[in-house]
This record gives C-alpha cells, sequence and structure tokens, in this order.
C-alpha cells in the first residue's frame, strides 16, 4: 500500500466522502444506499494523507463529508476540514460537514461502541443532507 495515496472507491459527482479505516465499508453501503452519486475516498494513511486527491475531488464535487470513528473535537477530520477551509473555501457550495462518535470517551464495550460509532444511517442522513445544500 502506497503512504499518502488515497484510494478512489467509487467516483461521483455531488458530494465527496472522505473515510477511511474500520468506515470506509460503512461509508460504502450509506453511498449505495443514498440516492446521491457519492464520490468516496478512502485515505489508507493519514500521516502523510493525500491532500491533493482529497482538494481535487471537493473542487469537483463542491460538497465534502467526512467521517470517522474519532471524536469530533480534534479528530483528524478537523484536520481535514481545516485544510479545505483553507484551501477550497471558494470551491465549496455547502459547509463541511463531520460524522464522527460524539466527545465522550471511547467505550470498550462492543455494545456501547456500536452506540457511539457512526451508523450507516447516520452516514446517509448527512450525505442527504449536504446533497440538498
Amino acid at each position: 500500500m502506497p503512504f499518502g495515496k488515497a484510494r478512489l472507491l467509487r467516483a461521483g459527482t455531488e458530494v465527496t466522502i472522505v473515510t477511511w479505516g474500520a468506515m470506509v465499508e460503512r461509508c460504502e453501503h450509506a453511498a449505495a444506499d443514498s440516492a446521491v452519486d457519492v464520490e468516496l475516498l478512502d485515505l489508507r494513511t493519514l500521516m502523510p494523507w493525500d491532500r491533493a486527491a482529497v482538494l481535487a475531488s471537493v473542487r469537483k464535487t463542491r460538497r465534502c463529508l467526512i467521517v470517522h470513528e474519532d471524536n469530533l473535537t480534534a479528530g483528524f477530520g478537523a484536520e481535514i476540514a481545516a485544510t479545505l477551509a483553507r484551501d477550497a473555501f471558494f470551491d465549496l457550495d455547502a459547509p463541511i460537514e463531520r460524522v464522527t462518535m460524539p466527545d465522550v470517551p471511547s467505550p470498550h464495550s462492543p455494545l456501547l461502541l456500536d452506540a457511539v460509532v457512526p451508523s450507516v444511517a447516520r452516514i446517509v442522513q448527512a450525505i442527504r443532507t449536504i446533497a440538498s445544500v
């Protein structure tokens, strides 16, 4: 696997989803269920991360949804959002959105973890919301 090279899992024109790790499969299902033409990027690595691929995709779709299983505050999605706000602000037609865990300690219980990690339903809802802006 090449470091710093995102993998395009699905080409689309309406919304870019940026994700990695365990959320990739959930985002694939959400994109298929959303009835929105989603472009899906799997970052694969975070250090380095593929800024060029993310910027190119967001400039094409003009919308971005970042999905990850970390907390909203200070999660890596915030770094991506900050980069997009700085380098692609005038290319965006909608606010950058994030679907994450809430700002709670990460639970170790599988039942509790499943309750806080982004679900396919939450991702679908976010896709449809951002696509309608």
